[in-house]
């Protein structure tokens, strides 16, 4: 057991450098767009690496994570708390950019945020409620702040546009790990997180695809 808390805690620690030398060399040396995606793919190996290790490839470690359900009397009204930002995406990146993307793009969209999402909700918080279920010292902070922390190896992504800037970018990254975090482990499961997290990349991958030719 101890071992397994040592493999996640250094993989997530490493994540940073790791991502960050990833990024670099597949946005110079495919481009911006191809690069991006390529990163990407090596992140959610290395993510899908560390989950195997973790739970030993055990799909009802896996299936827990949905199954769970802690004893609480706002449940419901916390799971939908993890959802709250989707309307504003929606709003402000989702409609004004839907109508450029073609048929092929919006498929391959769609595969990208469902893949991302799913991966990210069971490497981030997942895996830190499974080996952290009582310890919000190491399962709530080190999984909210590594996780928003990763996501600055991709704004030095090579060509990479982010008209929004690094605020929204990182700090957006902190303000929904935060949310999605505390409704994880409220609930003790990602039933509500993974679904809100893919709607959000959906929305904001929208804009971002956009701006960079996709």
């Amino acid at each position: 057991m101890q071992n397994k808390k040592r493999i996640l805690l250094i993989s997530s620690l490493f994540m940073l450098p790791f991502t960050y030398l990833l990024i670099q060399f597949t946005t110079s040396s495919f481009g911006a767009k191809w690069g991006y995606v390529t990163g990407l793919a090596g992140y959610w190996v290395y993510c899908l690496v560390i989950i195997g290790l973790v739970t030993g490839g055990n799909m009802n470690v896996i299936k827990s994570l949905w199954r769970n359900q802690n004893n609480g009397k706002y449940a419901k009204w916390i799971s939908l708390a993890a959802f709250i930002p989707v309307l504003g995406l929606f709003f402000v990146s989702f409609l004004p950019n839907v109508a450029q993307l073609t048929l092929s793009t919006g498929v391959f969209l769609v595969i990208v945020v469902l893949l991302n999402g799913s991966i990210e909700e069971l490497y981030w918080r997942g895996l830190y409620l499974f080996e952290y279920p009582n310890d919000s010292r190491i399962g709530f902070l080190f999984s909210w702040l590594l996780f928003g922390a990763w996501h600055i190896s991709l704004w030095f992504a090579n060509g990479v546009i982010y008209k929004d800037g690094f605020l929204a970018l990182v700090g957006g990254a902190y303000g929904l790990g935060l949310l999605w975090t505390w409704v994880a482990r409220a609930n003790g499961n990602l039933k509500a997180v993974t679904p809100a997290h893919i709607l959000v990349n959906l929305f904001a991958f929208t804009a971002l695809f956009v701006d960079n030719g996709f």
